[in-house]
């Protein structure tokens, strides 16, 4: 039956009134019993769920938009949106000149600015009380879309009435006869226009869509298409920016606090734009039909099935988005909207949407009318499910702009200066270039986690800290160490002197295991042995052995590099920076590391690349409790594979034997005879099989809390979503999360908190910031003091090693003391780019530095490679996460930087780009790329993978690549930004000049 499908359920409660009132709570009900019904008020199968609608879109052979009796065809007639490939194919080439991003911007922008500016003036004279929605944003899209299209002999009264009527008939599923009547008539209009404006336009081309149509070349719609496709932009064109506008509008005027984050920061538009059609889409259905009997989200669907495919329901999703209902221009690594589409049929119209709602109408609309809020007698409504927008939304303003205080720079202070921490001062920093922000760490020494967590074998992951130090060095962040707050100086005079203040203390603690036995000596926690083997200096030394067996409890990340770190011989750790110390002694007599987790291999917390890093291990024997191999052979995850491996390793002799338990929890830690020291684990897996494990020491890698001192303040539920524990004083990082997330989703979170703190300060900083806590810091070190301490220990490093840390607490104070009675210490960065631009690449040459990037590296790189070329080139920086496939300009040389995350993957604020040239598959034939991958070799498999994937793509698709592709290796010690500009220099050298990038 599993594999049949079931038969859908019957959602026979849901009615049309209903569906039109307020379909949200109906979809969250659908969703929540599966997200496939049969619904019979509508006569068809609605699919509600985010993972079905995104499976349709993507699959026109099996949901075909050919649907028999369509509503729409009998509407508007069989336009391209009703049609599979090819024929959709050909109609959509030949309708995209008119609508691509260059156009947009040179020649419909102009004339959005324009109609912008007349309508908002006849809103204006009408007053208070006048409707947004009808009283501006309908006859402002109109009039955008009668130029547009070409429709020069049609008014925008006209256009908005053709639009009206047929999109009702569009959406006629109650087969009212008055609604087909209007719609019939508006056919017939809109027929004798085109035929006019046709004609006419043979003789006066434009840069009308139906100018450009005429002109092709190589191809003649036949006219039953034109008039198809051309009703079909009049409903979906006028209909998705005037309803986004009202929408958008409505969502900034009822959530006060996202209106301050955008009035702050005009880059938020764009956002402003994606988060109001996620949450209302204007489309909110279409219709798909069936081609064979399929199986979706587990319900049997016939051939023939015809489908109602609800973007309104899978935009707000549970699964895909963190409150879903809620509007929150502030989201990050959510899901991406299907307001658009996805697949063949993406909206063709939408750049000309974000541009007349994103970056004209909303900004104007709020610049220019102060104090605009709704009209509080007369409330707003929405209505609609196959098309849903603002039916009403009157507001009111004041009669006279008032003056924008002037603003001075704000002062900042952050409290933590490991990588949440310096992930918001460069987001800070960017939001605020002359703020006068400072790093505050108990420590001498910056960087926190990758300086002291960070395994000291994954040099390419604490490599990050060369991206950091540019804080220091370049975009004058300050650095305060050896300042406690709460003991050298308090809270409340920090946040009395500074305008923001944020905690980024991180969490330092080992959680502890909830069984008896846990304060037996010979208990330790991953998080101490890994801040052992890093040097750090709050560890008491000493570090204690092993003895000759251990138990390792957890199977996370953290928890295989303790194992990795254990097992491996001191000639296995060249070029780290490990406590040579320490290791010996954990290690001495080690012979057995048995590793228990209660997850399975499919749902473990491990990345596959870690475990298959500590497999490659010589001299180690691993054996694997607890699995059966052919689950393991039928599983389709890349952890069960790592583990099959590992069962089906043949038994040695080995210095090191590594035993997996997988399905087993602790039970009890056992001593011998009352003697309070560790000498056996109980261990239980769900069947209730027991066993017990000898092992002289216990080690707990189950998660991390904050130590006695270390949380300041409580942060509650609401802080922890906002990073806002209350005004002026915000959480980061793990303070913010808890225990969750890796270095690189600190990088996420600190930009949304940047545009907080932006909201939050908006007016005029008047505290005096460091100036007024200067006396409380007479015992503080500074950057030039961690400069001294790096050059010690990698002047000090043992052969082998790229430093040797110093572990004492005084010393390191000592050191970095004395920066204050020497003259300034050199920076570690050198200035990467030389000072002679690239041999033979013509000067004026336009180029797009694009990047697509994890934790920021490749960022760093962009920026890098952008300021050495802006000299000769005109250069823009492109970060992939924020554009499509229709996003690339194959007019101009393109540089990628692109880094390799997780188990040889994109980056994942990347893949949305990469998603959309797999599905859009654009002709690339005229770009011409070069490309520099950053990676770390430590991972032999998955080197440099991201940009291999990027590459692949590109080359598939068309594109040329010039010259060889660059690498970094993270784990090596060249900067990359050096090696970045070294590569392109050759590259641009190996172009002839005659044949420059670009030409």
């Amino acid at each position: 039956m599993t594999k049949q499908g079931l038969p859908a359920p019957i959602a026979d409660w849901v009615t049309i009134p209903e569906l039109y009132r307020d379909p949200f709570p109906i979809f969250e009900r659908l969703r929540s019993e599966g997200g496939v019904h049969w619904v019979p008020a509508v006569n068809r199968y609605l699919v509600t769920s985010y993972d079905a609608v995104h499976a349709t879109e993507l699959d026109q052979g099996t949901f075909s938009a050919d649907e028999e009796g369509s509503l729409m065809i009998r509407a508007m007639g069989h336009s391209m949106l009703r049609r599979d490939d090819p024929g959709h194919y050909a109609e959509r080439k030949a309708w995209q000149p008119a609508l691509r991003p260059g156009v947009v911007k040179k020649t419909w922008m102009p004339l959005f600015e324009r109609n912008a500016e007349r309508y908002l003036r006849e809103f204006m004279d009408k007053g208070p009380g006048a409707d947004l929605v009808w009283d501006f944003a309908a006859p402002y899209a109109a009039e955008n879309l009668r130029a547009v299209i070409g429709l020069h002999n049609a008014t925008q009264q006209d256009l908005q009435r053709w639009s009206q009527t047929m999109i009702d008939a569009t959406g006629n599923y109650a087969d009212d006869p008055v609604v087909w009547a209007k719609g019939n008539a508006s056919f017939n209009e809109v027929d004798e226009a085109l035929d006019e404006m046709l004609a006419w336009h043979v003789k006066h081309p434009d840069n009308s869509l139906l100018s450009n149509l005429l002109a092709l070349p190589d191809y003649q719609m036949p006219l039953a298409a034109i008039r198809a496709n051309v009703k079909m932009t009049i409903g979906g064109g006028l209909n998705e920016p005037r309803d986004a506008i009202g929408v958008g509008m409505w969502g900034l005027l009822t959530h006060p606090g996202q209106r301050r984050l955008v009035e702050t920061n005009p880059d938020l538009w764009d956002a402003v734009f994606d988060e109001t059609i996620r949450w209302v889409a204007p489309i909110g259905m279409y219709s798909r039909q069936t081609t064979r009997d399929v199986v979706l989200e587990g319900i049997r669907l016939p051939a023939g099935a015809k489908l109602g495919i609800c973007i309104l329901s899978a935009n707000r999703d549970e699964k895909i988005w963190k409150e879903p209902a809620a509007f929150d221009i502030s989201r990050q690594a959510e899901g991406p909207h299907l307001a658009f589409g996805k697949g063949v049929h993406v909206c063709l119209g939408a750049w000309v949407a974000r541009a007349e709602v994103a970056a004209v109408a909303l900004p104007k609309l709020l610049s220019s009318l102060p104090g605009l809020s709704l009209d509080p007698g007369n409330p707003p409504e929405a209505g609609g499910w196959v098309f849903r927008g603002m039916t009403r939304l009157p507001v009111t303003w004041s009669s006279t702009p008032t003056a924008a205080p002037c603003k001075a720079p704000p002062s900042i202070a952050i409290v933590g200066a490991g990588p949440s921490g310096c992930y918001t001062a460069q987001a800070l920093r960017r939001t605020f270039p002359d703020a006068d922000l400072v790093v505050i760490d108990e420590l001498p020494t910056p960087y926190g986690l990758v300086r002291h967590g960070v395994a000291p074998d994954h040099q390419g992951t604490k490599a990050i800290s060369r991206q950091f130090a540019r804080l220091f060095e370049k975009d004058a962040v300050q650095f305060i160490g050896c300042t406690r707050v709460g003991t050298d100086i308090s809270l409340d005079r920090l946040t009395s002197a500074f305008d923001a203040v944020v905690l980024a203390t991180g969490l330092h603690q080992d959680t502890s295991l909830d069984v008896p036995g846990t304060t037996l000596d010979g208990v330790h926690g991953a998080g101490k042995i890994t801040r052992l083997l890093n040097s750090h200096p709050h560890e008491v030394r000493p570090a204690p052995g092993l003895g000759t067996s251990v138990a390792l409890v957890g199977q996370g990340n953290v928890a295989i590099d303790v194992v990795r770190l254990l097992a491996k011989k001191d000639s296995d750790l060249t070029d780290s920076d490990i406590d040579d110390d320490a290791h010996a002694r954990l290690t001495n007599g080690l012979r057995t590391i048995h590793v228990i987790g209660r997850s399975m291999p499919p749902t473990a917390k491990f990345d596959p690349v870690m475990l298959r890093e500590l497999a490659e291990l010589q001299g180690v024997e691993h054996i694997v409790h607890g699995v059966d191999e052919r689950d393991l052979a039928a599983a389709t995850d890349p952890r069960s594979a790592v583990v099959l491996e590992l069962l089906r390793r043949p038994h040695t002799d080995a210095r090191l034997r590594v035993e997996w338990w997988f399905g087993y929890s602790p039970t009890r830690i056992n001593d011998l005879d009352g003697n309070r020291h560790v000498a056996s684990i109980g261990i239980e897996n769900k069947d209730g099989t027991g066993l017990e494990l000898k092992a002289d020491s216990i080690i707990t890698a189950i998660g991390f809390q904050a130590t006695a001192g270390q949380q300041i303040v409580d942060v509650d539920d609401a802080a922890r979503e906002s990073g806002r524990i209350r005004k002026g004083l915000y959480a980061a990082g793990w303070t913010r999360r808890g225990p969750k997330g890796t270095i690189p989703s600190h990088r996420s979170d600190s930009r949304q908190l940047a545009e907080t703190i932006q909201a939050d300060i908006a007016g005029p900083a008047h505290k005096p910031g460091l100036a007024a806590v200067e006396r409380s810091l007479a015992s503080s070190t500074s950057y030039d003091g961690w400069l001294l301490i790096d050059a010690n220990e990698t002047r000090n490093a043992a052969s082998g090693r790229v430093r040797r840390k110093i572990s004492d607490l005084r010393e390191l104070q000592i050191i970095a003391g004395s920066a204050l009675s020497l003259s300034a210490v050199e920076p570690a960065i050198p200035d990467d780019a030389p000072d002679d631009p690239p041999a033979n690449a013509t000067e004026g040459e336009p180029v797009n530095v694009v990047f697509a990037t994890e934790s920021g590296n490749a960022e760093l790189v962009a920026e890098e490679l952008a300021t050495h070329l802006e000299r000769t080139h005109d250069v823009r920086i492109v970060d992939l996460s924020d554009v499509g496939a229709a996003a690339i300009d194959s007019s101009r040389f393109t540089i990628i930087v692109c880094s390799t995350y997780g188990d040889g993957e994109l980056p994942t604020r990347a893949r949305r780009f990469h998603e959309d040239l797999l599905s859009a598959r654009p002709d690339l034939s005229g770009l011409r790329y070069a490309l520099f991958g950053l990676g770390d070799r430590s991972y032999a498999q998955t080197y440099s993978r991201g940009s291999e994937i990027l590459d692949e793509t590109l080359q598939s698709l068309g594109a040329s690549r010039i010259g060889d592709v660059g690498r970094h290796d993270a784990a090596g010690r060249d900067l990359a930004p050096g090696v970045a500009v070294g590569w392109i220099k050759k590259v641009f050298e190996s172009v002839p000049a005659s044949d420059g990038p670009g030409r």
